[in-house]
């Protein structure tokens, strides 16, 4: 897990710190994207600090965040520790490739800026899409930067590529446009979960 390593070194609660001041916003309209009803139930994966975690406990059910970061898991745990003992919000370390949920469980999905990181993404995508139900939508916001840095490839290509890796697994009709989030600087993507109506 090199990502883990990355983000639970020396500084990686500094890093939690700024990663909470600065994705705030992108957490923000991932999830008004998602546009999650009271009653869903929805994982967060690379949830970094917890931000997006806390601001979605309010809006839906159930959070399943996922981190591959020791540090990440324990400042989100402690971000969200009311709703937690509540159990309405469950924290493991783990990948979006390792989601310990049932097929078809989740109502919906967000990652913001970790899926550039996905190891491996093609199956990240299809453990994404085994636990959606029909219909279901994952919601992704990224930095352009991460990106090419993490993937090798412009933004059309990794998004060409990621289109082609999700018509596999069943996450059809990808759409992409500039988040606002990031003053344009980010790619959001949706992924809907072949089968809905």
């Amino acid at each position: 897990m090199k990502t883990a390593a990355m983000f639970d070194g020396p500084g990686a609660r500094l890093m939690a710190q700024v990663m909470a001041r600065r994705n705030r916003d992108a957490e923000r309209e991932a999830i008004d994207v998602l546009d999650p009803r009271p009653s869903d139930r929805v994982v967060a994966i690379g949830v970094g600090a917890g931000v997006g975690v806390e601001l979605l406990a309010r809006r839906v059910a159930f959070v399943f965040a996922v981190d591959p970061s020791r540090v990440m898991v324990d400042e989100t745990t402690r971000r969200n520790r009311v709703a937690v003992d509540a159990g309405r919000v469950a924290v493991a370390r783990s990948t979006a490739a390792r989601l310990a949920v049932d097929d078809g469980d989740l109502d919906g999905a967000i990652a913001v800026n970790s899926i550039q990181m996905w190891e491996p993404l093609a199956g990240s995508l299809a453990e994404v899409a085994r636990v959606l139900r029909p219909g279901g939508r994952l919601v992704t916001l990224t930095h352009d930067w991460a990106i090419e840095r993490s993937t090798g490839r412009s933004v059309d290509s990794w998004l060409e590529h990621v289109d082609g890796l999700a018509a596999t697994v069943g996450l059809g009709s990808l759409r992409s446009w500039r988040a606002r989030s990031e003053g344009g600087r980010s790619v959001a993507l949706e992924l809907t979960r072949d089968g809905g109506r």
